[in-house]
């Protein structure tokens, strides 16, 4: 499988990954209402990370072909993508300052530059 086809799949399987997880977190936030548990809330949150983590171990073995070795590299990844979608989904996003939205791209940027340099 070309080099540029692996690196595609890491990219889009961990942004789906991110994707499903981040409204998993959403959704648990939302899943307490008054002191009682909303179920129908929480069941959403679970389902929404069962989808998440499935996506998120497939992304580790393209990154493993990858050379991606490290735990530690392939969750921050994921964290950094899971943080913008929380950010995003639940529209605290928009809160942003631009220096905060600057230095997002930066770290977010220099993930991947550690990703990319790492792997093997």
């Amino acid at each position: 499988m070309p080099t540029a086809l692996i690196i595609a799949l890491i990219f889009l399987l961990t942004a789906l990954s991110a994707y499903f997880d981040a409204k998993g977190f959403v959704y648990a936030a939302q899943s307490w209402k008054a002191g009682s548990i909303v179920f129908s809330t929480a069941l959403l949150s679970l389902v929404n990370f069962i989808v998440g983590v499935t996506l998120y171990i497939l992304s580790i073995g393209f990154q493993q072909r990858a050379g991606v070795q490290s735990a530690a590299l392939q969750s921050i990844f994921w964290f950094a993508m899971t943080v913008v979608g929380i950010a995003l989904l639940d529209g605290t996003i928009a809160e942003w300052s631009v220096s905060q939205r600057a230095v997002a791209v930066i770290v977010s940027a220099g993930i991947g530059w550690l990703l990319v340099s790492t792997a093997h």
